[in-house]
């Protein structure tokens, strides 16, 4: 029992950083749906018709919206759309639906952050 004392106090020991190695996820600056993706948090935020993305760096720094580009997939009443982002000013990109969404977001976004790709899924209520 003793020899799997030490392996075990090792990955606890190390589980933690890995585990919180982002910390909790920042405050939705735009009042948005927040997920962690590749050392990065995106927000969603789904109005209407409009859909809005903004990316956040490990430092809670707001990327600019020159360095994103992607798309987003929406369901909206049991059908899909695919909605091009584009950059709307400031530091998000923006793309609309043809169809307003209510009650629950279902979404994918699939973006480029500075040439890296970033994705995240989103699944809430508005």
């Amino acid at each position: 029992m003793r020899r799997f004392a030490v392996p075990l106090l090792v990955a606890l020991a190390l589980t933690p950083g890995a585990v919180s190695a982002h910390g909790e996820a920042p405050r939705a600056a735009h009042g948005g749906l927040m997920q962690e993706a590749q050392e990065l948090w995106v927000e969603l935020v789904v109005k209407g018709t409009d859909v809005a993305v903004y990316v956040v760096d490990e430092a809670r720094k707001p990327v600019p919206a020159t360095q994103i580009s992607g798309t987003a997939t929406v369901l909206v009443g049991g059908q899909s759309y695919k909605v091009e982002l584009s950059a709307s000013g400031g530091d998000g990109v923006q793309g609309r639906l043809p169809a307003p969404v209510t009650g629950n977001v279902v979404a994918a976004v699939a973006l480029k952050v500075g040439g890296k790709a970033v994705s995240a899924h989103f699944t809430s209520k508005i």
